[in-house]
């Protein structure tokens, strides 16, 4: 691993630990085993830290899901949900849920992210974007599609998508483990399914 990337690394775990106004770039280098001045060598300043742990946790996420096939974007589109067993969706959720449980990086990123959003607005706004909206649009696009294919009762896409996740996220942030938000989460999953399936 080269300096650039313990540079990135350690930034994450300090600022999953301290908050991101919490952590200064002499923390960091110290951190790391450089000297300040050698940091400044591979990045202009804190923020600059900042954006490419961003940067770098946005592609993880993006290669896992799509690695996995599960939808990342709105234009994914819902094919991999339609006409699928109780058995095939829980599994297919639990896969998009065991990766914000069991990915060190993402742990660490929405730590930093939770304990920053106040005292720094852009942290409150990626936080909210990627942990809030961005997971509601997505799932809105699929219930939208299972809607038209006659899967699911027409309701309003956001509305549902909102109800389906508000659960998964208090899920996502009270619960250590996902052996402990699994079986929570399958038994909403379940309740949902008959809740909106024709």
């Amino acid at each position: 691993m080269g300096t650039k990337e313990r540079i990135v690394d350690t930034a994450l775990e300090l600022f999953a630990q301290r908050g991101y106004d919490g952590t200064s770039v002499r923390d960091i280098a110290g951190a790391v085993g450089i000297r300040e001045s050698s940091l400044y060598n591979h990045f202009a300043g804190k923020r600059a830290i900042f954006d490419a742990i961003v940067d770098v946790c946005l592609q993880e996420s993006e290669a896992y899901f799509r690695g996995n096939g599960l939808p990342f974007d709105e234009e994914d589109g819902a094919e991999a949900y339609r006409g699928i067993s109780l058995e095939r969706l829980q599994a297919l959720i639990e896969r998009t849920f065991r990766f914000f449980f069991d990915d060190g990086r993402n742990v660490r990123f929405r730590r930093l992210l939770l304990l920053s959003q106040y005292a720094d607005p852009r942290c409150r706004d990626i936080y909210r974007r990627l942990y809030r909206d961005k997971c509601v649009r997505v799932q809105a696009a699929i219930f939208s599609a299972l809607m038209d294919a006659g899967e699911l009762r027409r309701e309003d896409p956001m509305a549902v998508a909102a109800e389906f996740h508000g659960p998964m996220f208090m899920l996502l942030h009270t619960c250590d483990s996902f052996e402990e938000a699994g079986p929570m989460i399958r038994a909403h999953v379940e309740q949902f399914r008959k809740n909106y399936t024709l």
